[in-house]
């Protein structure tokens, strides 16, 4: 069970930069677990990093709270049967989607068709069946479709010739390739990191063990002194 403090500082790291999740984590883990904390840093370590569609909805839960109360009030108009609901939630979402595109090329990130639906998705998705996920911002993976977009009155897209599908699909599969390879680099930079941490906690350690073995033979030797001293 997160503690206030410990819950703030949770809620901090799912609004970082996706880069800075995993070094910020672990950080706040050893902290807590050097603290002697260790149930809350066992909790803290196990927390996922979000993949990126996630993230960029966890940022827009935070940076575009008013759009996102839009969207969830939409979302509850459409099940009480409001008129004019479903026109909001379609335009409460699709102005979400474009601050997501703005948010990942602020990022330097690409905004490929695969993650850019995975945020509408999500959006859409996470307003109707769980809105306290989607304000939360603590968001890990997509959410997945719902079929409320159909009762919201959303347009099934027109049907795409072969090619078309075929170049997006290899789009997607592109970005998702990319993405991995991004998420094993900084797995390596992450291991690396830790093997320096470690050597150098073993240097520390074997020089501490001789500091303290000379200590004890001027212990020793002071006290064999004594004794003849003592004579």
């Amino acid at each position: 069970m997160s503690t206030p403090g410990l819950d703030g500082e949770i809620d901090r790291l799912y609004g970082l930069p996706l880069a800075d999740f995993t070094k910020e984590r672990d950080a706040l883990a050893r902290r807590l677990r050097a603290d002697g904390s260790r149930d809350e840093a066992t909790e803290v370590g196990a927390l996922r990093k979000p993949v990126l569609a996630a993230w960029v909805v966890n940022r827009l839960a935070r940076e575009r709270r008013d759009e996102v109360r839009a969207l969830v009030g939409a979302a509850e108009g459409i099940r009480k049967g409001t008129p004019e609901a479903d026109e909001r939630f379609r335009t409460a979402a699709d102005e979400l989607v474009r601050a997501g595109r703005e948010l990942l090329a602020a990022e330097g990130r690409t905004a490929s068709d695969a993650v850019v639906r995975d945020v509408a998705t999500t959006l859409r998705s996470a307003a109707a069946a769980d809105p306290k996920l989607l304000t939360s911002g603590r968001l890990t993976e997509p959410v997945e479709a719902t079929g409320f977009e159909a009762m919201a009155g959303a347009v099934a897209p027109a049907k795409r010739p072969a090619h078309t599908r075929q170049r997006e699909d290899e789009k997607a599969e592109k970005a998702r390739v990319d993405e991995a390879r991004a998420a094993l680099k900084e797995a390596r930079d992450e291991a690396r990191a830790l093997g320096r941490e470690a050597d150098t906690a073993e240097r520390e350690a074997r020089r501490a063990r001789a500091d303290a073995e000379k200590a004890e033979r001027r212990v020793a030797e002071a006290e064999e002194r004594l004794a003849r001293l003592r004579r």
